[in-house]
């Protein structure tokens, strides 16, 4: 069954890392979903949910009480959303969406169970929190250490994905305004640097980078406070034997539908 998810774009990560009889049970009690963009799959302090992605990219976002948002984390094919919520229970943090979006919700009490009973999902589950940790602390410090134009490019680069000869970014004004904690206005002003520099290109919810080394350059300037994320190695993923459909294979690569990550967070993300 696992097989039959990578067919259909799983990236590994989360399920795979896991012992294959507990992520055979969770994937055989999960509810496949398909999301539209724009679509919150939780909402603050509801009860527990817990979804892997299997194509399309989420965020986590925290939301202050005058409407302000800020992005903590994107969440891609393989990556799992929600753990936290299944050890320490409902939190004041959103899911929703970004783009169209397959993803697998686990049964939360079968988790428990598993995490309660086997050693080996219990240890796969404190490395990847404390992963999710450490991009959290990295985040922390780039909001409070980074101009907003360094902090806007950076996930400029983390959104990317290619399409017509170049990386282009699927987003609003506003959307950008929420990942990095401003305000439209101030994200225009800098989008319209940009642009009169020739790193970008802007359409309606729109963004082209014609210079993504130049941009990644800018957003890995980032100075002494950023933290290496570490891998962890005490589980290693499990192989898995891949059918790649010929449309993957004329691409050259499975993945490569997948949004493409520039220098900035997915240096410090699971390999």
């Amino acid at each position: 069954m696992l097989e039959d998810l990578v067919e259909d774009g799983l990236q590994g990560g989360f399920l795979f890392a896991i012992p294959r009889s507990a992520a055979e049970r969770l994937v055989a009690e999960g509810v496949r979903i398909s999301v539209p963009a724009g679509s919150l799959i939780y909402r603050d302090e509801e009860t527990p949910r817990v979804f892997v992605v299997v194509t399309g990219v989420l965020r986590v976002f925290l939301r202050a009480v005058d409407g302000r948002q800020v992005t903590v984390r994107y969440v891609r094919s393989g990556d799992v959303a929600g753990l936290a919520l299944v050890v320490g229970g409902p939190a004041p943090m959103s899911i929703e969406a970004m783009t169209g979006s397959s993803v697998l919700a686990l049964r939360v009490d079968t988790l428990r169970s598993l995490l309660a009973s086997d050693p080996g999902v219990a240890r796969a589950c404190a490395e990847e929190l404390t992963r999710q940790l450490y991009l959290t602390l990295d985040d922390v410090a780039e909001h409070a250490f980074l101009s907003v134009r360094q902090r806007l490019v950076r996930h400029l680069l983390d959104l990317a994905a290619p399409g017509a000869g170049h990386l282009i970014v699927q987003v609003s004004q506003q959307e950008l305004a929420d990942a990095v904690g401003s305000v439209r206005e101030v994200v225009a002003r800098t989008l319209h640097q940009l642009r009169d520099e020739g790193l970008i290109e802007t359409a309606r919810d729109e963004i082209v980078l014609l210079d993504p080394a130049k941009l990644s350059a800018e957003a890995a300037d980032h100075g002494r406070w950023a933290l290496e994320v570490p891998t962890p190695r005490m589980t290693e993923p499990r192989p898995v034997e891949r059918r790649q459909s010929s449309a993957a294979a004329e691409a050259g690569s499975p993945s490569s539908a997948q949004p493409t990550r520039g220098a900035s967070r997915h240096s410090r993300s699971r390999s």
